[in-house]
């Protein structure tokens, strides 16, 4: 969540040895929109709160987070009740209003294949890394994982791995139903889809984007969420350059394109239709075998 653990030519073991190291965090005081400006800037999908004076770790507001305060769960009351809908007045809120807290992370002593075995089991795409005092040593992700296991050796192909027949939005559909689909079934990106033809896809990023790059500002007019959560997909989405990748592809091939584009997934086509989506998640499943 910064840079990376510099590269070695010995035997990588310590999840140190390919986490972020010198990880930014900010204060629980910081407003929420501004936490979410630093994480669009930066294309952080989590950002830990510590402590001002010890730099104890307090909680961390993932990309999830963010979007559940949008309509896709619990922190809506944050808008919805405290703020009777006021998406502005809640935006100005504390940070650490919408954290996760009493966070759980990995010692500087766990192995690598020891966190990939985890964030596999969990689901989560990232772990702090805590020292004994639980101040932060590092953040280890999904990402960190596939670009150590990208250069291992493996004949699987994207149609082994992928998911396949995915969930799809049409892109008529409110922001409201994405933000709620994304919570409820731990998605965090659908691909859009009109008449059999792939348009796009629709990311927990583009939603974070829209307000933390500040369309949403220029775009509002009653400063309610509402109007936010009931624009059509298709003015969120990310439908320009969409790379598709085939069933055939070899996983090493997909994994190297997906670092190189810093993007987390990629649409599945066979014979002009979308048949899967391949994700950073599925990537580090199959070449964890490898380890």
């Amino acid at each position: 969540m910064t840079s990376p653990a510099k590269q070695s030519k010995t035997k990588k073991n310590s999840v140190l040895d390919i986490a972020s190291l010198n990880v930014i965090s900010v204060p629980p005081t910081m407003r929420i929109i501004e936490g979410i400006q630093m994480m669009s800037r930066h294309n952080f999908r989590r950002l830990p709160i510590t402590d001002p004076g010890t730099k104890k770790l307090i909680g961390i507001v993932t990309i999830t987070d963010v979007i559940d305060m949008m309509g896709g769960g619990s922190r809506y009351n944050l808008i919805a009740n405290k703020h009777k809908g006021n998406l502005l007045a809640a935006l100005n809120e504390s940070l650490r209003e919408i954290a996760t807290e009493s966070v759980t992370g990995f010692s500087p002593a766990t192995t690598i294949k020891e966190a990939a075995t985890i964030l596999l089991e969990t689901g989560h795409g990232g772990f702090p890394i805590l020292n004994p005092d639980t101040t932060l040593a590092g953040i280890v992700t999904e990402y960190d994982l596939m670009r150590m296991l990208a250069g291992k050796e493996s004949d699987l192909v994207v149609d082994e791995i992928m998911t396949a027949c995915p969930k799809k939005v049409a892109p008529d559909l409110p922001l409201s139903h994405v933000t709620k689909q994304i919570v409820d079934d731990g998605y965090r990106r659908l691909p859009v889809v009109k008449d059999g033809i792939l348009l796009g896809m629709i990311t927990a990023t583009d939603i974070m984007g829209y307000l933390g790059k500040g369309r949403v500002f220029s775009e509002m007019q009653t400063g309610t969420v509402d109007e936010v959560l009931s624009l059509p997909v298709r003015n969120i989405m990310t439908a320009a350059d969409i790379r598709t990748v085939s069933t055939e592809m070899p996983i090493n091939a997909v994994a190297k394109e997906m670092l190189a584009r810093g993007i987390g997934a990629f649409p599945v086509m066979d014979g002009g239709r979308l048949s899967g989506i391949v994700t950073e998640f599925d990537l580090v499943k199959a070449l964890t075998g490898t380890m």
